[in-house]
């Protein structure tokens, strides 16, 4: 399979810029996700474990290195499998955390960039994960569920911050994040949408907006807005990546940590050989004007 990282790329991600200090390694995840490349999300993924324990960036280079041999220089998965469990048998709560943020990234770029691509990210993630961070899950029996005789979808950690609220509490959600996201250009964008053909705009309110990106569970409304950004850049979309380019701003995102999430997954992309038609849209500062 191919390889795009090594042990010098990933030091390159994690000092692209210090504004993406906590967010380097969900943005490299999405794009890669999003490339077709979710061999490399299991790299970002440790690497990302190993910085998170107190003091490690002064050990950045030698964990860089180390996660490149835990990755490549156990090859049967049963013995890589052995090691990491052996390694985070007690994760710290922040590897719990950022555990739950790489899942809920590359869930999120499924509608972004196609299901088939968070599908491999997150079964490539998994095969990586230690055991005690992996979800519990109970087996679901299709054509138990199908006759109306067991539950189609267990709780989940989604559905349990969501158990007080009904459906339109869901929708409701959906618009605020949706408003807050196109301000004053809002309106537009939804009958847009919605002349183009009404069940676009059903889809994108109802399962994707509701109850996935206005979802704050694990990853910040702010954090969320900037992985949409990476999931967009490598798939020439500039109108879509304009509107999230604004938004991010309406969202509360600085220009500097937008810009550099930008290039990251320019460079992300150039790495996994994308090549785009047109240029990548930017956004540039209003000046003000003199009085």
């Amino acid at each position: 399979m191919n390889s795009i990282l090594n042990a010098q790329r990933l030091l390159q991600l994690y000092q692209f810029h210090p504004k993406l200090k906590d967010i380097w390694y969900l943005v490299a995840a999405a794009s890669f996700s999003v490339c077709n490349e979710p061999q490399e999300i299991p790299k970002l993924y440790h690497y990302a474990l190993a910085l998170s324990n107190q003091n490690a960036q002064k050990y950045r280079v030698t964990l860089a290195h180390k996660t490149m041999d835990l990755i490549y220089t156990n090859n049967e998965q049963e013995q890589r499998s052995k090691l990491i469990n052996e390694i985070y048998s007690n994760p710290t709560a922040l590897q719990k955390t950022l555990t739950e943020k790489f899942r809920d990234t590359l869930l999120k770029s499924g509608p972004l960039a196609g299901l088939p691509k968070a599908i491999n990210g997150l079964s490539n993630l998994k095969e990586v994960t230690p055991t005690v961070l992996l979800p519990r899950t109970p087996m679901i029996d299709p054509w138990e569920a199908a006759m109306g005789r067991e539950e189609p979808c267990p709780a989940t950690m989604r559905e349990s911050i969501n158990s007080y609220e009904d459906r339109s509490l869901i929708i409701q959600r959906g618009l605020r994040h949706w408003n807050s996201i196109y301000n004053k250009v809002s309106t537009r964008v939804v009958n847009n949408l919605n002349s183009s053909y009404p069940d676009l705009w059903y889809y994108t309110l109802v399962h994707v907006y509701g109850p996935l990106l206005s979802f704050t569970g694990a990853l910040t409304a702010q954090e969320t807005s900037l992985v949409v950004i990476a999931s967009l850049v490598p798939q020439d979309v500039n109108p879509q990546l304009r509107g999230h380019l604004k938004g991010a701003l309406n969202i509360g995102c600085d220009f500097e940590t937008i810009e550099a999430v930008r290039r990251l997954s320019i460079l992300v992309s150039q790495w996994s050989g994308v090549q785009w038609k047109d240029g990548i849209v930017q956004l540039t500062l209003k000046k003000k004007q003199s009085v």
